[in-house]
């Protein structure tokens, strides 16, 4: 089976006053920062146990460029030879995109870093065109708003020596995320800005070289993801912000004309109050199960109690693409209430959802919880499992903190799931590609949380990392 294209990015406007995410105010209390595997400090204990519940995490590969920028969005070729970082540039580093030969996942390898082509200007999205080898697209935020088209391959660049081909710009707030369409030359681009007529911007990429706006879709802005399941020809969109703020779902089997089909959304729904009780705010991502009729939504906060994962039910049950109903949550396995010095530490990020055998698991670039594994078998209970602290090289890092205002690992920011390869492409702001394995054998560790060595790092606040030698 076919199981998409990711043309993704990373995060939405961050704490660190990168323009574009917003979300609805509530209150938190500021909490530890310990993030020692196996540690019971801090609040953890709305995380059930995830010991002999299969989902484990092995490290395979890592890589990181000479000239690396603050990391952002994970992408893979279709055929996941290749991976792409997008990046914000820093005071250091013009880099908005980095592309990684997979072709040994054990041994991925930094083949271009490509900089930004304007001053001011980010890449919060990346990925590869769904029909020819060799070009992939960038997004634009801030001085230049839309997408590149980036040569690599496919007629006049190289893997070495890439080129930009084209810039298509779009209006507002420029392009925080998007998703390819597998059976046809089209991009779907999230319209970030609340006061936007529609969500959805439909562009044709049949030449790659003259981009053209074709349609829109939604009755609002405030988009901030989309996902393309070709089974079943829809698109389904996460609005953080606006009055569409929750879960949409577009019928898209005319893919030029994308049509609402259902809607679930966070507006009428509880705050978040209390760790491992479900609220809805911020509706940051939406992606869905390969085998089931069953969506994984997250939700990112910036300060107080973290967003979490909700699996909504489309047709598993009692639910329906009409009417999405949420059946599941959880938030991540050492989630605790973060303080303004730890501004979406513990929030979940952007996520992918892998079949392993009878087990369905979800792989999350978790910010500060690094790389970790859930078990979403059973909808109605997702498990956390095991995690995997992203901090290689991390005692090398320049400590000049110039990027975006993190200093420290893990800030894993996506996951992304190879399927036929069966490896996962891990991108962490500050040091860079990761491959790592996700199966379904047993959880590992105090508690299900992975061994020894596996989230080895303690955080200070604001500052470098710790080792257990610190302690």
């Amino acid at each position: 089976m076919y199981r998409r294209q990711v043309l993704a990015a990373g995060s939405g406007l961050t704490a660190f006053s990168l323009a574009g995410c917003g979300e609805r105010a509530s209150s938190g209390d500021s909490g530890s920062t310990d993030g020692e595997s196996g540690d019971a400090s801090g609040d953890t204990s709305h995380a059930r146990s995830g010991a002999g519940v299969p989902g484990r995490i092995e490290p395979l590969g890592h890589a990181i460029g000479s000239n690396p920028s603050f990391y952002t969005a994970a992408a893979l070729s279709p055929d996941a030879e290749w991976g792409l970082l997008g990046g914000f540039p820093t005071e250091s580093s013009a880099v908005a995109s980095t592309l990684v030969d997979l072709a040994e996942p054990g041994s991925p390898t930094v083949v271009h870093e490509l900089d930004a082509t304007a001053d001011g200007t980010r890449t919060n999205a990346v990925g590869f065109d769904a029909h020819r080898a060799g070009l992939y697209y960038r997004s634009l935020e801030g001085t230049t708003k839309g997408i590149e088209v980036v040569d690599c391959g496919w007629r006049e660049g190289t893997p070495t020596e890439p080129r930009v081909v084209t810039v298509f710009e779009t209006p507002n707030v420029g392009v925080h995320r998007f998703v390819a369409q597998p059976a046809e030359p089209v991009l779907y681009l999230v319209d970030h800005h609340p006061a936007a007529d529609a969500g959805v911007l439909v562009v044709d990429v049949s030449a790659p070289g003259s981009p053209e706006l074709v349609g829109r879709a939604g009755t609002s802005g405030g988009t901030h993801d989309l996902t393309y399941d070709p089974d079943r020809e829809m698109l389904y969109a996460a609005y953080a912000v606006g009055p569409d703020e929750g879960v949409v779902v577009y019928d898209a089997a005319n893919p030029y004309v994308p049509t609402e089909r259902g809607r679930f959304a966070y507006g009428p729904q509880p705050d978040y109050a209390a760790l491992g009780e479900p609220g809805f705010e911020t509706c940051h991502q939406v992606d869905y199960d390969p085998t089931r009729d069953l969506l994984v939504v997250g939700d990112e906060r910036r300060t107080g109690i973290p967003g979490g994962k909700h699996v909504f039910d489309v047709g598993w049950d009692r639910g329906s693409l009409e009417k999405p109903e949420p059946i599941g949550f959880t938030h991540a396995p050492d989630a605790r209430p973060m303080g303004e010095e730890e501004r979406f530490w513990w929030t979940t990020h952007f996520h992918d959802v892998v079949s392993s055998g009878d087990e369905t698991l979800l792989v999350d670039g978790g910010y500060r919880q690094g790389a970790w594994v859930c078990n979403l078998t059973e909808p109605r209970e997702p498990t956390p499992t095991e995690r995997f602290a992203t901090v290689a090289g991390a005692d090398s890092l320049d400590p000049d903190p110039n990027r975006v205002g993190i200093t420290s690992p893990p800030f894993a920011w996506e996951a992304v799931h190879a399927t036929e390869r069966d490896f996962v492409f891990v991108s962490d702001s500050l040091t860079g590609a990761y491959t790592v394995d996700v199966s379904a054998a047993e959880a590992r560790g105090p508690r299900g949380r992975g061994p020894a060595g596996h989230y080895n790092r303690r955080i200070r606040p604001g500052g470098r990392p710790r080792s257990r030698d610190d302690r």
